[in-house]
This record gives C-alpha cells, sequence and structure tokens, in this order.
C-alpha cells in the first residue's frame, strides 16, 4: 500500500498510517484511495445492448430514464455517436480493440476478436498490462472467453442465468417451435412483464455483482477498469411490470412511415431476428404488434436505467465519483418499426447512431457535444485518461479534447459496415454502398437534416451528385485500402 506514498503531502502520509495502525488493516477504506488510484482514473464502462438514444437527455419525451438524465447532467451527453458495426459480437470486438471492421473482420454476432485480429490487444489488456486492475461484469466481448486471460485481471463474471430467462409463468405458453432441432425448446415471447424485484432479471444480478465489485475495487490498491454489460433492451423485452407501467399503450403509436425509403436498393433489408421469438397472439407488424413492441423496448430501457441509477449511487457512496470516469454507451442502434424494420442489421441511422453520456473528473458538466465520434474512439480516449500508451495499430482516435470543451469538433467523417454494405457519415448526409451478389454496387444517401426519418434515397438526385462524388471517394478508399481519413 506504501509504495507511491512518496507522492502525498507528510500530513496525508500521517493521517494514513495513523487509520492503518488504528486498524490494523493495510487495505485502503472507502474515502481513502491509494496514490496510485489518485495518481490515475478508474474507469468504469457501461455498455447497454442493443441501446438507441430513448433517453431523456436526448429530448425523447416517452423515455423514463431519470438516473441516465441525472448522469447526463453531470457530465456530456453525445448526440452524433456512432457504431462501427450493427451488430453486437463484431461492434464489441471492434471497439474493444480499436480497429475498424473490414470485408475479412468483425462480421456478425459469432465474431471473435482474437481470431479476427491476431496479436491485437484489447483496451483493458493494455489497462491491465499497465497497472490497472480489470474486471468484467456482464457482456463485454459478446463471446466472454475472448481474450479473457489477457484482459481481466480475474475472471469474467455472469449473470448465471440466460439472457432469454422468463419469469411469467404465462410465457411457457408461447414457445417458438425450433425448426431445426423440433426436440429442442424454442424461444419464448418477445416481451415479458412479471411482479418481479429488480434483481431476479439477469440483468440485476448483473448489477448486484457489479456493485460487489466496486466494494472491492475501493479498496485496491490500483487503479481499476471496470467493465458492465447489461442486456436490456435487447430481445426479448422482459422486465419487472413497474417499469411496464411507467409506459402504457396509449403512449405510443406505430411509427409513421411504415414503407421502405422511396427509391431505396434491394439491398437495403430488415434483421430476422424478431421473428425467432414467439409473437403470443398479436400479428407480425401490425399496429398492435408495434404498439407492444414500442412499449418492451422503452419499459427494458426504463429497467436498465434503474439498475444504472444503483451503479451511480454506489460510487458516490464509496467516495469514487472524484476520481472514476464513467461511459455509458451501447454497441449498436436499434430500429423501431420504422419502414417495419426491426431491431439492427442494416445501415440506417437507427441502426447505426447510439447514445454515449460520459461523466468524471476531467469532463465538463451538464453539457451537449455533436461531435463526430465513433466507437473505436473510445480506446485511445480512456488510454489518454488513464495516462496509458495506446498501441499504434489502432484506428480510433482520442476525442479527450471534447471532454473538457464540448463544443469542439473531433471527426468529419466516421464509417461503419455491415456485410455487403459500407458507409460513411458526416454531419448532414449518410451514404451507403451495396456490393451485389453479381459485383455491382447499389447505393444510397439520406439527408438527415432534412429527413432524419430517412424516407427517400437522394443519391440518384442532380442537386445532390457532387455530395454523393465526395463521399462516394472517400468510402471507396475507405473500402479498398483501409485509407478512411476522418477530417
Amino acid at each position: 500500500m506504501f509504495k507511491n506514498l512518496k507522492t502525498l503531502s507528510l500530513a496525508a502520509m500521517a493521517g494514513l498510517l495513523a487509520a492503518c495502525s488504528a486498524t490494523n488493516d493495510v487495505s485502503v477504506t472507502q474515502n481513502q484511495q491509494s496514490a496510485a488510484q489518485a495518481e490515475k482514473q478508474n474507469i468504469v464502462l457501461i455498455m447497454v445492448d442493443d441501446l438507441r438514444p430513448v433517453i431523456g437527455a436526448y429530448g425523447d419525451a416517452k423515455a423514463h430514464t431519470p438516473n441516465m438524465d441525472a448522469l447526463a447532467k453531470q457530465g456530456i451527453t453525445f448526440t452524433q455517436t456512432y457504431t462501427n458495426v450493427p451488430v453486437c459480437g463484431a461492434s464489441r470486438a471492434s471497439m474493444l480493440t480499436g480497429l475498424r471492421p473490414t470485408a475479412e473482420r468483425f462480421i456478425d454476432y459469432k465474431t471473435i476478436a482474437e481470431k479476427d485480429a491476431p496479436g491485437a490487444k484489447s483496451l483493458p489488456q493494455v489497462l491491465k498490462e499497465s497497472g490497472y486492475y480489470t474486471m468484467a461484469i456482464g457482456k463485454l466481448f459478446h463471446n466472454g472467453k475472448d481474450l479473457a486471460e489477457e484482459s481481466w485481471s480475474e475472471p469474467l463474471q455472469s449473470s448465471g442465468l440466460s439472457h432469454a430467462t422468463t419469469l411469467n409463468p404465462e410465457s411457457d405458453k408461447y414457445q417458438k417451435v425450433n425448426k431445426s432441432n423440433p426436440s429442442k425448446k424454442g424461444k419464448g415471447p418477445w416481451y415479458e412483464m412479471a411482479d418481479v424485484a429488480n434483481e431476479d432479471y439477469p440483468d440485476g444480478k448483473v448489477k448486484q455483482k457489479a456493485l460487489v465489485a466496486l466494494d472491492k475495487l475501493s479498496k485496491n490498491e490500483q487503479p481499476f477498469f471496470l467493465g458492465v454489460g447489461f442486456i436490456r433492451p435487447h430481445l426479448p423485452f422482459n422486465a419487472p411490470t413497474k417499469y411496464y407501467d411507467l409506459h402504457p399503450e396509449e403512449k405510443f403509436s406505430p411509427f409513421f412511415h411504415r414503407q421502405q425509403p422511396k427509391d431505396a436498393p434491394d439491398s437495403l433489408k430488415g434483421s430476422g431476428e424478431i421473428r425467432s421469438y414467439h409473437f403470443k397472439d398479436y400479428e407480425y407488424n401490425s399496429d398492435a404488434f408495434h404498439t407492444a413492441s414500442l412499449r418492451g423496448y422503452y419499459a427494458s430501457v426504463s429497467y436498465i436505467d434503474a439498475l444504472v441509477g444503483d451503479i451511480m449511487q454506489q460510487l458516490d457512496h464509496l467516495g469514487l465519483r472524484e476520481n472514476t470516469t464513467v461511459i455509458l454507451t451501447s454497441d449498436h442502434g436499434f430500429n423501431l418499426g420504422e419502414h417495419n424494420f426491426w431491431t439492427k442489421h442494416n445501415m440506417l441511422d437507427t441502426a447505426l447512431r447510439i447514445p454515449m453520456i460520459i461523466s468524471g473528473p476531467t469532463t465538463a458538466q451538464n453539457q451537449q457535444s455533436d461531435a463526430l465520434v465513433e466507437l473505436i474512439d473510445i480506446f485511445p480516449t480512456v488510454t489518454e485518461l488513464a495516462k496509458v500508451q495506446a498501441p499504434k495499430e489502432i484506428a480510433g482516435e482520442s476525442f479527450v479534447a471534447v471532454l473538457k470543451q464540448p463544443a469542439r469538433a473531433h471527426k468529419t467523417y466516421l464509417y461503419s459496415r455491415f456485410k455487403a454494405g459500407d458507409s460513411i457519415i458526416n454531419d448532414q448526409f449518410i451514404f451507403t454502398s451495396y456490393k451485389t451478389e453479381t459485383g455491382e454496387r447499389e447505393e444510397m444517401m439520406f439527408d438527415l437534416k432534412n429527413d432524419p426519418h430517412e424516407t427517400v434515397n437522394i443519391v440518384q438526385q442532380a442537386k445532390y451528385a457532387p455530395i454523393a462524388a465526395q463521399l462516394r471517394a472517400r468510402l471507396t478508399a475507405c473500402m479498398s485500402a483501409q485509407n478512411c481519413q476522418t477530417h
């Protein structure tokens, strides 16, 4: 405990010696961080699966997210943050290695970083090798074994339950037939409410373990990195009844534009993920189905918001907030019935844009930033905050300067991809190029300022031709040679 006491004043040293002598305990107490912790910031990364910005701090009037809203007041709300891949496994592998996806790397949910990018180091691995104590609770990498030995100071802890755990007996009536293996039990309904405690569902158990982990880490001599991964609002939308009560059905109505965007290419498709669940007595994509799905998603977000609040309260209770940066974000966005699309797996803004709220001792407070940020930028930002050298190979760029001055710009262009589609995004347009099975290209472009709901593909309109040509050239350079210019 005393190896770094030279950085303390004589008075502080005397106080620590007296406290340890009185208790005969060499651990750090709740309000006494070690010199190593005082020198370097702790990092808490909260990953919320499938979360789009349905948060009060983002102006969503239907949301009930008081704890995330409070976190936003204590830090910076980023309005233009994008995933690099709209699917969980690939997105998380990309983010945690700081590397961009390619046609051969970080492709789908089954992605394993140590196979797709041999030799690449993860963010927690770099921190661990630099003296941090690193822990993971819940879902960080999609595959919990991925780079686990290298990344974590102790084994990852899971909830111990399936992400699709049902707690309402009524759900047993609705089981999807497993066509590939009829003898195997299929998935249950796509939403469930149950009169249970927060801690009964898997995410509640993750939260409990995170609280215990924080208590342990607060007594540790080393600075720490704690990753907490929640599953909801990922399907199925299972949450305690009290969160459904916050969101009555009459609060929601189906999205106004249920057809494909005008002049959309054939390559623009929806995800089939939601169809793997049972729809109870609802007709898929009926008005009632849309309403029930929206209600389930918002209820799930409110549930996670309560768990985030418990984590923040624990940080306060342990006296850790003054030296801990909290990053709350998601792996990708989520289509909520726009154009009759659900979940992720396409190159629309709704599937790519994600929330990100950051609060810490070196960040501005109660500010909004419109800086363009992509998930791979988290790696170098955290290492800079931690005063740790990031690997030269990573593609992300630190936005620490924006944390201090939220009005600053960060990037001019961002890049995302999923299977046959590649996108480039600036502060107004999103341009996507799809490679068809015949090797041809299909394109789409949306003006997000004048058409935020992506209803009209404008790529063939003459007045947008110069902008499309510029974006096409930059995207081609990124796709063909990984020359992904961000400025």
